[in-house]
C-alpha cells in the first residue's frame, strides 16, 4: 500500500490515486470463478484541499479511471507477481479468480466535503459494490458500501450492507437500452441549477459527505439530510421512492411515510411508494427536485 497524505497538507493526484487503489484491493469480493470489484468511488477532500486541485479535478478523475482499468488488467495478466503476492497476503486468503471490470465502467467522483467532517490532508472515500443474490432468493442484489478515511498512516473503515428491494413476482423485461438514461432529476441548490441523469437502477440523494454516500449531492442547509431519499427502478420500468431523512420528503406535496431513527441511532428508511413518471420531490420544504422518467408519460 502506498504512502498517504500527511495531515495538514493537501493530497495531490498521485496520493488520491494510491488511496483509491488501496480501496479497490481491500474491498474485492471473491466468487468461485471471478472476483467482483467496487465500481463506484466517491472521493472527498477538505474544501481547502479541494480548491488546490479543483482546476485539474476532471483530469484526476479521468486518470484514476484509466489507472483502475490498468491495475485490474495487470493483476489479471499476472504480470506483476509481487503485486499479486502482496494482494494475497493483504487479504489473507488464497489467490483470487480474475477480477471483473464493472460492466458500465468505473464511476469516480471527486468533490469537496461540505459537511466539515474531514481534516485538511485527509481523504474520504466511499466505494460501492453490487453483489448479485442467488437466483433462489429472487435475484435481489446486495450493495456493500464501504466508507474510509485515509490520513497519515491511518485508515478507518466502516461497512454498510444494503439489501435491494425484492423484484415483483411477474415483471416485464427491462428496456432495450438498459445501460442508458433512466430518468432526469432537475433542481436548484445553493450553487445554482443542476440536471442529474439517472443511469442506474438505484440512486441516493442528499447533502452527502465523507460519512454518507449519495449519488446526487445537493448543496443546501442542514434540514436536508446527508442521505435524504432513495429512488429505485424495478425490472418493469416503474420507479419507487422512500424517505431516509429527519425532516421529511414529499411527492407532489404529499408527505411520504417517514424514516424512523431507532434507539441505537440507526435510521430505518420509510416504506417505498411508487413514483409517477413526472413528479416534484420536496426535501424538507427546502429544495424541490423535478423528477422526469425518460420515455414514460
Amino acid at each position: 500500500m502506498g504512502k498517504t497524505a500527511k495531515p495538514g497538507k493537501a493530497p495531490d493526484g498521485r496520493q488520491i490515486w494510491k488511496a483509491v487503489r488501496d480501496e479497490l484491493f481491500l474491498n474485492l469480493y471473491a466468487l468461485p470463478f471471478s472476483t467482483l470489484a467496487p465500481g463506484v468511488f466517491h472521493i472527498y477532500l477538505h474544501p481547502d484541499d479541494f480548491d488546490v486541485v479543483d482546476n485539474v479535478s476532471q483530469r484526476i478523475v479521468a486518470q484514476i479511471q484509466r489507472a483502475l482499468t490498468g491495475e485490474v488488467e495487470r493483476i489479471n495478466r499476472g504480470l506483476e507477481r509481487s503485486s499479486s503476492r502482496i494482494l494475497s497476503r493483504l487479504l489473507k486468503r488464497e489467490p483470487l479468480a480474475p477480477i471483473e471490470m464493472p460492466s458500465s465502467g468505473w464511476e469516480v467522483h471527486l468533490q469537496a466535503d461540505r459537511n466539515a467532517e474531514l481534516q485538511r490532508g485527509f481523504i474520504g472515500i466511499v466505494s460501492t459494490l453490487s453483489v448479485p443474490a442467488p437466483a433462489e432468493y429472487g435475484g435481489t442484489p446486495t450493495t456493500r458500501i464501504v466508507k474510509s478515511v485515509v490520513g497519515g498512516t491511518a485508515r478507518t473503515t466502516t461497512t454498510q450492507v444494503r439489501q435491494g428491494q425484492p423484484s415483483p413476482s411477474v415483471a416485464a423485461p427491462p428496456p432495450a437500452h438498459d445501460s442508458g438514461e433512466r430518468a432526469r432529476l432537475t433542481y436548484r441548490d445553493d450553487q445554482g441549477m443542476h440536471i442529474f441523469s439517472m443511469r442506474k437502477d438505484a440512486v441516493s440523494v442528499g447533502r452527502g459527505g465523507s460519512s454518507a454516500w449519495v449519488d446526487v449531492q445537493v448543496i443546501t442547509g442542514a434540514k436536508v439530510s446527508r442521505e435524504h431519499f432513495r429512488l429505485r427502478r424495478d425490472a418493469g420500468g416503474r420507479f419507487f421512492i422512500q424517505d431516509v431523512s429527519q425532516w421529511g420528503t414529499t411527492v407532489n406535496g404529499e408527505a411520504l411515510p417517514s424514516a424512523v431513527k431507532t434507539t441505537d441511532g440507526v435510521v430505518e428508511p420509510g416504506p417505498e411508494r411508487e413514483l409517477p413518471a413526472r413528479a416534484q420531490i420536496g426535501m424538507a420544504d427546502v429544495l424541490v427536485v423535478e423528477f422526469d422518467a425518460v420515455g414514460r408519460q
